[in-house]
């Protein structure tokens, strides 16, 4: 866990906790519930706003049969947790009014339930088509209320019938996290390489692999060896991460932001993990950066070789995310639900073919993003309304091999700050899809 001086952040958590705190939705119950079995003891520090809580901290209690997931997978903080026995569970107790579930999904993840102070118990299914994912958001509980409250996870051991497993794994927790996560794989349309890079074989070790429309391939990694092979991406945000591959055949490579200095990134590891975070940057101010990745060519002395891979990239944004199955989101027509087939926000997504069908999100802010898929399977039209007042045509065709999953299809910002609706419509009369998978609403 990132800790403040513990002084200070006991003296947070006891005036915090002295507020009480009324119930909120995304499950919130009643504030502090007062200790019980498995609790931190009374003089607990507890995690509080902006931290991140890894799985093997001391607040974060497992109760029933819990192993140490898959070594090769590139957890935060190095490691895992994970069950798949009716029963079992894990709690933390902390002071905030929301908290991200850190996770994994896949083809043998099974289904939990999650609730905040024994209140409304939601039912999560991890299921996803694409091979396993880790360190992904899997559930953002928002509306508690101020105060101490205590998230508990429940393995249920049970599975829908398309899985082939019912894993359940916890990695960490982010209190009160202010920003949202966007996941680009190396597929995405704006993430420019140059001519060296290739297309890994790996096939079923990469973030978004295992699934695709033949006669179309998995998305994989793309990964080098030559020095001075680049990988760019402009993008807008607070933070960005790189992920990619650590191992004994993995060599240097450096990394830039807005041309700035470089960091070197040594990328040897005695075993292979795949998909670790190998770069974060946060901190930045909120606008358009670029990340510049450059192969060395070179290599740690322990090391077999210089290979550098790009797997995926996860994009940090200040603001709150409203899922597409929110009730904020509103549809009309025919829309197809919790679809699972690739790498979504929190796991499923809303698609329509429908010419005419619309989706409409109803949020108070001053800035909002649709975030959405362009790729050659998902290529319909769609006709873009703020608050009844058309804005544009969306295109978003993408021609194979380029898919871009969880983009910012469009962004709206300056607006008065009060109630206000996007609304999306299906406009193509080809049958061609159209991706409606959250919405981002910004400070």
């Amino acid at each position: 866990m990132r800790y403040m001086p513990r002084a200070l952040l006991f003296l947070v958590a006891v005036l915090l906790a002295s507020c009480g705190g009324g119930g909120g939705g995304g499950g919130g119950g009643a504030g502090d519930p007062g200790p019980g079995p498995g609790d931190p003891s009374p003089s607990a520090v507890l995690p509080t706003a902006g931290m991140r809580v890894e799985e093997s901290d001391p607040t974060v209690t497992f109760t029933g049969t819990w192993t140490k997931a898959d070594t090769s997978k590139g957890w935060s903080g190095g490691s895992a947790m994970q069950a798949n026995t009716s029963g079992a569970t894990v709690s933390i107790s902390f002071v905030g009014t929301s908290i991200r579930w850190i996770g994994s999904r896949g083809r043998a993840m099974g289904i939990a339930q999650v609730s905040v102070d024994s209140g409304v118990v939601r039912t999560v299914d991890l299921f996803a088509r694409p091979a396993d994912e880790v360190h992904t958001p899997i559930v953002t509980l928002y509306d508690l209320g101020p105060g101490q409250h205590k998230l508990t996870i429940t393995v249920t051991g049970t599975q829908n019938g398309q899985a082939e497993g019912n894993v359940v794994v916890v990695d960490a927790f982010d209190i009160q996290p202010d920003f949202t996560v966007s996941h680009w794989q190396d597929t995405n349309p704006d993430l420019k390489f140059s001519s060296g890079w290739t297309k890994s074989s790996e096939q079923f070790a990469w973030s978004g692999s295992g699934v695709s429309n033949l006669p179309e391939l998995p998305v994989t990694a793309q990964e080098t060896q030559k020095a001075g092979e680049t990988m760019s991406v402009p993008f807008r945000g607070t933070g960005i991460s790189w992920i990619g591959y650590r191992g004994p055949d993995a060599g240097i490579a450096d990394v830039q932001i807005d041309g700035g200095a470089a960091t070197q990134v040594d990328l040897y590891a005695p075993s292979a993990t795949f998909q670790p975070v190998v770069f974060t940057k946060t901190g930045m101010t909120d606008g358009n950066h670029t990340l510049t990745i450059t192969a060395t060519g070179t290599k740690n002395a322990s090391s077999s070789a210089a290979r550098v891979v790009v797997d995926a990239l996860d994009v940090m944004t200040p603001g709150r995310r409203y899922e597409d199955y929110d009730p904020s989101v509103s549809y009309v027509g025919m829309w197809t639900h919790d679809n699972n087939a690739r790498v979504w926000s929190e796991g499923v997504t809303s698609t329509s073919n429908q010419t005419g069908a619309t989706a409409t999100f109803s949020f108070t802010g001053t800035s909002v993003s649709w975030i959405g898929c362009e790729k050659g399977s998902a290529a319909g039209v769609a006709d873009i309304y703020l608050d009844g007042v058309f804005q544009k045509e969306q295109k978003l065709f993408q021609q194979y091999p380029i898919e871009g999953y969880q983009m910012t299809i469009f962004r709206a910002d300056g607006l008065t700050n009060g109630p206000h609706t996007l609304m999306i419509k299906v406009v193509n009369i080809d049958g061609s899809y159209v991706v409606v998978d959250a919405f981002d609403v910004h400070p």
